[in-house]
């Protein structure tokens, strides 16, 4: 793979780097992970001389039906991610701002960018960060669409080089895939490490315990069955857990839909069977039982007089064909069970991408005790899938998450679900994000000497 200490000489080269900063929620930066692990990659730029443009996806203003995009400068603006890098680095990060079309997104990479291109290269400016990338009409559009091709062409005109150091970015976009066919292309500094910690997971120390928890199974349905093919024993959480519940003991659960419930049972097979371990107490639900509300985010009032109208409720005491309320977490004591026990204690590689329940309307005590009874592990190999996973571990637990990035039996990965995929595809190497980075054999992995210029979108020289 080409990495970032191939790139020999960045001299006055303006590097445009791929990161995954998409941390922001409401227009806040809710964790600051992954801004941080990002900044080894910027550093070592500047340090050898180059000239860094940012740029991140920010949440999902494309709507999956219409194709419409939403843009709000507000919910999903980079001016966020913008000032925690002024704070943390102290240099001034300059971001333009470009025309949207309307539904249609931006449509093109303004060439007033060029007045701030002459900034950074006469070091006025510190770097530049591009606007949310999914705002751009082609960075979704599809490889081989005129929106993609323009926009991939349109951010290499910007550059003389690119780095991808955008680790939970794995989908095959413009600004990930499609811009490696006009720069020469490079991992950062993080993409390695990533890359080093999924091949850690795809040939783990046995005995191997994955956790992995979700909001759909649709989506997770064919990383389970990957997973369960991989690992020695398999815990669920969340709806996923929930849904597999219903399908398996026949019973009604608020919330979970019948399309779940049939997508769960794949996982009734006697190889999945064998693999995974039931928690026995779940937290089920009685004042929100029947009334259509989703417990999040406080929607059926104050989570607190929620937590008053909840049961423990025993695996083992549902009754086939019964409905129940939401199970809304797995309580504490399930993680005290002899079974979760001796798996969890007697793992040498645990993988969790799990939060257990409605962490947002407070019931987080089986996430609280999830990660308590997987830090008590002191031998075993600990991998942290991002996002919500690494949220929630730092905001429920922080002294188990300040002592966790000291400690070299943790790995806090920045994207839990590009681990997923890659387990899913049976190998990182697979990833398009990581193929369009692999040199051919007869390749001179070195930067060109003289770039493309692509500095306007339809320059010709």
């Amino acid at each position: 793979m080409r990495a970032l200490a191939d790139a020999r000489d960045l001299t006055n080269k303006i590097v445009l780097v791929r990161v995954d900063h998409n941390c922001v929620k409401r227009g806040v930066v809710r964790d600051v992970h992954r801004i941080e692990q990002s900044l080894p990659t910027l550093y070592n730029i500047v340090e050898r001389g180059g000239r860094p443009i940012l740029m991140t996806h920010v949440n999902r203003p494309r709507s999956a039906k219409t194709g419409e995009i939403a843009r709000d400068d507000d919910e999903d603006g980079v001016a966020a991610i913008v000032d925690v890098l002024r704070m943390k680095l102290g240099v001034t990060f300059a971001a333009p701002s470009f025309r949207s079309d309307g539904a249609r997104g931006i449509r093109s990479v303004d060439t007033s960018v060029n007045f701030l291109l002459d900034d950074l290269r006469a070091r006025r400016i510190g770097g530049i960060y591009l606007p949310n990338t999914r705002w751009f009409e082609g960075e979704e559009a599809g490889e081989g669409t005129e929106a993609y091709e323009a926009l991939a062409r349109q951010l290499a005109g910007l550059a003389d080089v690119y780095v991808n150091d955008a680790f939970g970015s794995w989908q095959a976009h413009a600004s990930t895939v499609g811009i490696t066919k006009y720069l020469p292309s490079y991992a950062g500094l993080l993409m390695q490490k990533e890359l080093r910690a999924v091949e850690a997971v795809l040939n783990p120390k046995r005995p191997f315990v994955a956790v992995v928890a979700g909001a759909k199974v649709d989506t997770k349905l064919g990383t389970l069955k990957a997973v369960a093919a991989r690992c020695d024993s398999l815990i669920l959480g969340g709806v996923v857990y929930n849904a597999y519940l219903c399908a398996k003991y026949d019973i009604e659960v608020e919330g979970v839909s019948e399309a779940d419930v049939e997508l769960a049972r794949e996982l009734l097979s006697p190889e999945a069977q064998a693999k995974i371990i039931e928690l026995p107490v779940v937290v089920e639900s009685t004042s929100l039982k029947g009334c259509g509300c989703i417990p999040k985010e406080g929607e059926c009032g104050d989570p607190k007089e929620t937590l008053g109208a909840t049961r423990a409720l025993r695996v083992s005491d549902l009754q086939r064909g019964a409905s129940y309320g939401y199970f809304l977490d797995v309580a504490a004591s399930s993680f005290e069970d002899e079974k979760v026990k001796n798996a969890l204690h007697g793992a040498k590689c645990i993988f969790v991408n799990a939060v257990m329940g409605f962490t947002s309307s407070g019931f987080h005590e089986g996430t609280t005790a999830l990660d308590h009874a997987i830090a008590a592990n002191k031998g075993a190999r600990k991998y942290f899938g991002g996002g919500d996973t690494i949220q929630e571990f730092k905001s429920l637990t922080p002294a188990l998450y300040l002592s966790a990035a000291v400690d070299p039996t943790f790995y806090l990965f920045t994207g839990g679900g590009t681990v997923l995929r890659a387990l899913e595809l049976g190998g990182a190497e697979k990833l398009e994000t990581v193929q369009c980075l692999t040199a051919d054999d007869d390749e001179e992995i070195e930067p060109h000497a003289e770039p493309k210029c692509m500095r306007f979108a339809d320059c010709a020289c």
